[in-house]
């Protein structure tokens, strides 16, 4: 029986509704918006939907994901396109000034509706309080509040996932009406066009689930007992998907639609086969070496450290949640319960099982899930021995993890920025004691909140869900920044201090040459090309597997470069980059090379004659790469001979 007070709660709730859930819209917009004006990047993935949807913009060709002149065949169009007018608001200070804040204003606008979908799911499963202080949770937890400012697809496609539950949830709760079916169609087809097949994993736990509720009401027909695990027979199963065949087919088809149109409409318009490239993206995310079965069983994790840890502070109750959806299901078939059970456990098994990259921002679609199981729990579990147990066991987990971060912090001088990667911040120490300080005042007014969750468990969500957004903002200020070469903390920041040197290095219209590798390892650096252009068109790189020797060659005589890029690409002709070299009068160039490459073509260097390699410049700069880890690049540059003669007849 739930306590008194969560019924109370849940009519004010009710009776509040319009006004609680804009208060919540509120505080979600003012969270998520914060740290969005960021001058640089968070993360290696960022600027390559900035330089992509730039590319967009720029040609005018919403249809063709292109990075650097050539297809970005990756990732379906959808993120783009969300992009684009803001991209396109972008375009007329020539994606200078606050065009990062422009382009990252549609993830946080994801992130909102995500919220929204969150409450409006947590209402229809347990009530307008679970619902309400389930978005409370997803909004202050770590995890969500770092990719909600990330210009990248998982906040997209995060976002349509979590509408598309909301809608199967009705329809799976007996909403039979042709604007639900309408709905998930519509946002099956959004989620396909941002992330491809993966949108169809929601379907198969609705069907899972569809199934086992068949199975249970004829068990309960037959008299016999009824469980989880009875209900999990094969022929009721089938016989209950032969009843749901017509929706589930017109979400699979329909829904597929778009997808497919974009595909045949990109096909004829440029000749580029993006699902090749797609197909070949997944196959390298899913493959293994050796045998597949022994390979996936011997790394299966699921998922255990994002869910407890980064999913912080509420990942830490999953214990207790656990164990009381687990005590629920057994016994005896609630619905509502194994719909979520089986749409998370279908998501979870797939990216475990079948994904050999284990990124954490592959749960947060499931986050909204998880928000509302936590918010469930400590609403209305029974305040019995187990709960108090399960619960002490939570927020020891939080100090923790909490102690663990600190003690690693100070220790190694490092902290996480990019959730999972390390920034040395000995440098600037000073400002991470205010982060630190925050910190543990979180933990002290946790522990003083939690002290009282038994009785007051709205006050202990509420005031915990305050306490860590308060620490974010300490956070952000700790994060290394750029302003110029001369003015940084730490060190100057990779792409933009890259293209700046450049800039004034090189004079006039000025061929950039690489290894793949090199953008491939800093992409960020691609964004800030469009910097040194001379007559405010995209400008391009030039990748170039070669030695040495064709580096110099084509250093000194960087018209032919519309050649070499002939050579490097079999479409070549297709690509926008290609349009660019063979028709750009270069005037210089310039090399850059990473510290593993420039071994080699130092080596080569001290072999030429002095003729050639006296008018070759080489400059190391110590930068941060985009993982804010301190390297040397080295800028190659061929100096011209009018100048060189000078220097020598001085």
């Amino acid at each position: 029986m739930e306590p008194k007070k969560e019924s109370t709660f849940d009519c004010f709730c009710r009776r509040k509704w319009p006004f609680l859930i804009g208060l919540l819209l509120i505080f979600s917009a003012a969270v998520s918006i914060y740290g969005s004006g960021l001058n640089y990047f968070y993360d290696i993935d960022e600027p390559k939907y900035a330089r992509a949807v730039y590319e967009m913009v720029s040609a005018g060709n919403p249809l063709a994901p292109m990075f650097d002149g050539i297809p970005r065949m990756e990732k379906p169009p959808l993120t783009y396109w969300v992009m684009y007018p803001f991209a396109w608001l972008a375009s007329y200070d020539g994606f200078g000034g606050n065009a990062l804040f422009l382009l990252r204003l549609p993830a946080v606008i994801c992130s909102i509706l995500m919220v929204l979908g969150t409450a409006l799911i947590g209402r229809r499963l347990f009530g307008p309080g679970t619902g309400l202080l389930a978005g409370l949770i997803l909004q202050s937890s770590v995890l969500f509040k770092f990719m909600s400012v990330m210009m990248k697809v998982d906040v997209v496609f995060a976002c349509t996932m979590t509408w598309i539950i909301y809608f199967y949830l009705k329809r799976f709760l007996g909403d039979k009406s042709v604007r639900t079916a309408s709905a998930g169609t519509i946002l099956t087809a959004l989620g396909m066009l941002a992330k491809g097949p993966c949108v169809f994993l929601p379907m198969a736990g609705y069907a899972l689930a569809v199934g086992i509720r068949a199975n249970q009401r004829r068990l309960d027909e037959s008299g016999k007992p009824v469980t989880f695990f009875s209900s999990l027979s094969f022929n009721g199963l089938a016989h209950a998907l032969r009843q749901e065949h017509k929706i589930l087919l017109l979400w699979l088809i329909v829904g597929s639609i778009p997808f497919l149109l974009w595909l045949g409409a990109v096909q004829s318009s440029s000749g580029i086969n993006y699902l090749s490239g797609m197909l070949g993206d997944l196959s390298h995310n899913t493959s293994a070496t050796g045998s597949k079965f022994l390979y996936r069983l011997n790394r299966f994790d699921p998922y255990f450290d994002t869910l407890t840890s980064i999913f912080f502070p509420w990942g830490a109750y999953l214990f207790g949640t656990a164990n009381d959806i687990w005590e629920k299901i057994k016994k005896r078939h609630d619905e509502k319960l194994i719909f979520m059970v089986c749409v998370f456990l279908i998501y979870l098994l797939v990216f475990t099982l079948f994904f050999k990259l284990k990124a954490k921002r592959y749960m947060l679609p499931m986050l909204p899930l998880l928000s509302i199981l936590i918010s469930n729990w400590l609403l209305n579990a029974c305040r019995d021995k187990t709960y108090r147990n399960l619960f002490a066991v939570g927020f020891g987990w939080i100090c923790l993890i909490a102690g663990l971060f600190s003690y690693r912090s100070f220790k190694f001088s490092s902290v996480s920025v990019n959730l999972s990667d390390r920034v040395p911040v000995g440098q600037y120490m000073e400002l991470m004691l205010p982060f630190f300080i925050a910190l543990c005042c979180f933990l002290v007014v946790f522990l003083v909140v939690s002290l009282m969750q038994r009785e007051r468990p709205v006050l202990h969500i509420i005031v915990g869900a305050l306490a860590i957004t308060g620490v974010m903002p300490f956070y952000y200020q700790t994060l290394p920044s750029y302003t110029s070469l001369a003015e940084n903390r730490p060190y100057p920041i990779l792409g933009k201090a890259l293209i700046d040197r450049v800039a004034e290095v090189a004079e006039g219209e000025t061929l950039i040459l690489h290894r793949p590798d090199f953008v491939k390892k800093f992409p960020d650096m691609l964004y800030y090309i469009k910097n040194i252009s001379q007559d405010g068109k995209p400008s391009y790189s030039l990748g170039y597997k070669a030695g040495p020797a064709e580096f110099i060659q084509a250093l000194s005589a960087p018209g032919t470069a519309g050649e070499v890029f002939c050579r490097e690409h079999a479409d070549a002709d297709k690509y926008p980059a290609y349009n660019f070299f063979r028709n750009t009068g270069f005037n210089d160039a310039v090399l850059l090379l990473d510290p593993e490459e420039y071994p080699e073509f130092e080596a080569y260097l001290k072999i030429m004659p002095p003729k050639i390699s006296n008018r070759i410049k080489v400059e190391k700069i110590e930068l941060l790469t985009i993982k804010w880890v301190v390297i040397n690049v080295y800028l190659v540059h061929w100096e011209p001979e009018d100048e060189f003669s000078v220097q020598n007849n001085g």
